[in-house]
């Protein structure tokens, strides 16, 4: 009963602050059950399989957001993590029995978040699932991610269910441990607030929009006049932005549909309003013919660049032809397409040339709107730039380098959705944007260390059997 009720706890905690709901702060108590349940009494194989369960349950969100689309997609998110996150629970149960305190503090942060970053090499979908994006709501608690990634984000979280659990769980040689545990999730928040603090100086109004209308127009349009409908309607909508003072325009993921052969005279309005208004357009196309799915700077000194989207979505994007070269623009301005922003290594390299404008047509699913644009946004404060998105069934966004949305409106299904607002540019190149994935390989050689220590150090101090879940010491005799 008890195995259960963990389960249905971590599991109700971890659906509703990854899902919909957005309660950012649970995502810190939702391994407490679990871990609590791992440093007792409880048979590991009922501690596994609450974890299993509580990871089903927390996934119950993909579900509803992904109805539509083939399981074996949701399988791909989801699976990983069923399958690893009892690993790094499991792991922390054997260090907590078999090593000290200060072993015992550290094994699950690190073991997850060395599993978290892993299990990436072979997803399709890069990051999505990961525990650091419950964060995006409260940008003070995501600043880490611009010294060491995503997974600096997800460690903390870890780290802090880890010392409450043990806190929990409390031993009286445990006492250092857990004091460390909060002295650095502390210093998390205190870097959080110095870095919001930080003056933003420069700044750029910026306009995103999204025509439902449109866009489904130009997809079925069978001659050039219908085809020009959505370049037309994004062309005025432009040039309405610039009346407000906007230098620089998004459309979304697929907004415009050309064929190669009708392509320079499908875009020659948004050329032609770049040229007169001054504004840089990053316009999402749709290629019939070959197909493709691109995306197109415009400037008003008339130059074109073609960029191709480079991660495409599993099964759904099959028919397109992955791109590999850089979106990067130059005067610290790049542009990506949708699902490439859930890839950090993909957006960093194109980061350490400067970026401080991003640029994103994007295409969600309407309910997993805020689930994905915040992906995009942990990339800006990752990478020190400000992100203009626009979704087609999903969110039309402004962000800046720290995380912070300035703009939002949700999509609407006809017509015209559009922000205008002045967005302050990013500072360019981050601390990770330079060192990459330090930080995880720390942890991957942490565990590592760890494990050394639990079969060889302790046995060397005379300790086997430091772990004890119910606190006590070892029987007289059994050390020296």
């Amino acid at each position: 009963m008890t195995a259960v009720l963990a389960a249905l706890l971590s599991g109700a905690m971890f659906y509703l602050s990854q899902g919909l709901d957005n309660v950012w702060a649970l995502a810190w108590l939702a391994p407490v059950p679990l871990l609590w349940l791992a440093y007792g009494k409880t048979p590991t194989w009922q501690v596994v399989l609450a974890t299993v369960g509580a990871l089903l349950a927390g996934a119950i969100y993909a579900l509803q957001c992904y109805s539509t689309i083939p399981a074996t997609i949701i399988l791909e998110v989801v699976g990983p993590q069923i399958v690893l996150f009892p690993v790094a629970i499991v792991f922390a149960r054997f260090i907590q029995r078999h090593s000290t305190p200060l072993a015992t503090l550290f094994a699950f942060p690190a073991c997850w978040t060395a599993l978290e970053f892993f299990s990436e090499f072979a997803a399709p979908n890069g990051t999505f699932g990961s525990l650091a994006y419950s964060q995006v709501s409260a940008p003070v608690l995501i600043q880490s991610a611009s010294l060491f990634g995503l997974h600096a984000v997800t460690f903390l979280i870890c780290l802090f269910a880890n010392t409450f659990a043990m806190t929990l769980r409390a031993r009286r040689d445990s006492a250092l441990a857990i004091g460390l545990g909060v002295a650095i999730c502390a210093a998390n928040v205190v870097f959080g607030f110095l870095r919001l603090a930080q003056p933003q100086r420069d700044t750029l109004r910026v306009a995103a929009m999204v025509d439902e209308t449109a866009m489904v127009e130009a997809w079925h349009a069978r001659t050039l006049p219908q085809a020009l409908v959505a370049s037309d309607a994004y062309a005025n909508a432009i040039r309405r932005a610039a009346q407000q003072g906007a230098k620089f325009a998004v459309t979304p993921e697929g907004g415009i549909a050309v064929t190669s052969g009708l392509r320079s005279a499908i875009l020659a309005p948004l050329a032609a309003v770049s040229k007169q208004t001054g504004v840089q357009i990053i316009a999402g196309v749709y290629q019939k013919r070959p197909l493709g799915d691109l995306a197109y700077s415009l400037s008003p000194d008339g130059a074109v660049q073609q960029y191709s989207k480079r991660h495409l979505v599993p099964i759904l994007e099959n028919m397109f032809t992955p791109g590999h070269d850089s979106g990067w623009l130059g005067g610290g301005r790049a542009m990506e397409i949708c699902k490439d922003m859930d890839f950090p290594n993909t957006i960093r390299h194109d980061a350490a040339k400067g970026v401080r404008l991003m640029g994103v047509p994007a295409g969600d699913f309407g309910k997993d709107a805020w689930l994905h644009a915040r992906m995009a946004v942990v990339r800006g404060v990752e990478d020190g730039f400000a992100l203009v998105r626009a979704a087609n069934e999903g969110l039309v966004t402004a962000s800046d380098a720290e995380g912070r949305l300035v703009a939002s409106k949700m999509d609407h299904p006809t017509g015209l959705t559009m922000i205008v607002v002045d967005l302050p540019l990013g500072p360019g190149t981050t601390l990770y944007a330079r060192i990459g994935d330090v930080f995880e390989w720390f942890c991957a050689a942490l565990v590592l260390l760890i494990v050394i220590y639990a079969i060889y150090g302790t046995k060397r101090l005379g300790e086997p059997a430091l772990g004890m879940s119910d606190g006590s010491r070892p029987a007289q005799g059994s050390a020296p």
